[in-house]
């Protein structure tokens, strides 16, 4: 089948989520898709829910397997998959109606370097409603050096990617293994982005859902999780992608003295400082500034922890994918971006030197 389009939905005990995620996945507009449920050994009845779609719908497929994580999870669907497209959607994470329509468009129109293609999304709440800026940038072609110093396509559920373009690469489930699982995505994105284009449709297509006790929200595994990304990363990447990952694993190792000395743990604290300024020299007096800075903020407003209070009482399938819930102040990322835009419109990966290890 042309087009076909293969969605994986990896599901751990995802019974809250998971029959609206299956739901938006569903009523697509571009029709030829598989839905592979990967039951990734939970422990209440998401194989049962997911049986239930599939015994009404013969585009759903469940496989059940013993628990391993996200990665692990996600490597079973797209090994299982049939599409010529592979599609991830997190269990809890929702899709606009004309979401894989409007991005295979894309693939029509683009060239054959193009091997993935995102959107903007929405950042929602328990209860489908926004709760957060939407940001809206553009970054399209050779992007890998703008997609290291900025993670803009930010979540694992809003890529279409080119079944060709993956090849043998998956998600790492070795993230996992050293405690610092969350990056996944964003490191596959950037092993994609080694070899191949990278387009946007610019319309708001994806619902990412923030829930109480998501990965996302412990903060110090999420910082050690792209700290090791960059270190997996770092054998494929040139000198000028070198020295971008070295500027921002130092941000991120100032990032961790801050969430270490947050917590007490001074020796993990000052271990971190030393790391931001072996990474980066000179710029890690500045980036331990700013976390500097934030504690204070953090401080003198006595949070214990950031509200998430719905800036819209409506629900992400009430907006449009075009409509515009607050400004989104891009100029300081945009502005930055333009040396990297340079450096990427002269990538060319077949030329790329990379220094041994």
């Amino acid at each position: 089948m042309p087009n076909l389009i293969s969605v994986v939905i990896p599901a751990y005990n995802a019974t809250p989520t998971l029959a609206e995620t299956l739901r938006s996945a569903l009523r697509q507009t571009h029709a030829e898709l598989e839905v592979i449920v990967v039951d990734d050994g939970s422990k209440d009845g998401t194989r049962a829910m997911a049986e239930s779609f599939a015994a009404e719908d013969p585009r759903v497929r469940v496989i059940s397997k013993a628990n391993a994580g996200v990665a692990a999870a996600r490597n079973t669907g797209i090994d299982a998959a049939r599409g010529d497209f592979i599609a991830p959607l997190d269990a809890d994470d929702l899709w606009h109606p004309d979401k894989l329509r409007l991005q295979l468009e894309r693939f029509t129109n683009g060239p054959p370097s193009l091997g993935l293609v995102y959107n903007w999304y929405r950042r929602i709440d328990t209860s489908g409603r926004i709760i957060d800026i939407s940001a809206a940038p553009v970054v399209e072609g050779w992007v890998l050096y703008r997609h290291l110093d900025w993670n803009f396509v930010s979540n694992g559920s809003t890529p279409l990617i080119r079944r060709s373009a993956l090849g043998d690469v998956r998600y790492d489930p070795g993230l996992n293994a050293v405690g610092a699982q969350g990056c996944e995505d964003y490191l596959i994105q950037l092993q994609i982005a080694l070899n191949h284009q990278f387009a946007c449709v610019p319309a708001y297509l994806t619902g990412y859902r923030r829930t109480d006790g998501a990965m996302t929200e412990d903060v110090g595994r999420m910082i050690r999780s792209h700290i090791q990304m960059y270190r997996v990363l770092w054998p494929d990447l040139d000198d000028t992608a070198r020295r971008l990952a070295r500027r921002r694993m130092a941000g991120f190792f100032a990032e961790y003295a801050r969430n270490r000395a947050r917590r007490g743990l001074a020796r993990e604290a000052i271990g971190a400082v030393g790391q931001a300024f072996a990474h980066d020299p000179l710029g890690a007096p500045l980036k331990l500034a700013e976390q500097a800075r934030l504690t204070f903020v953090y401080l003198s407003r006595g949070q214990g922890g950031r509200a998430d209070r719905p800036i819209d009482p409506r629900h992400f399938d009430a907006y449009s994918d075009s409509e515009i819930d607050t400004p989104w102040d891009a100029r300081r990322r945009l502005q930055r971006f333009k040396s990297l835009a340079a450096l990427d419109a002269a990538y060319d990966p077949g030329m790329v030197e990379r220094p041994a290890s």
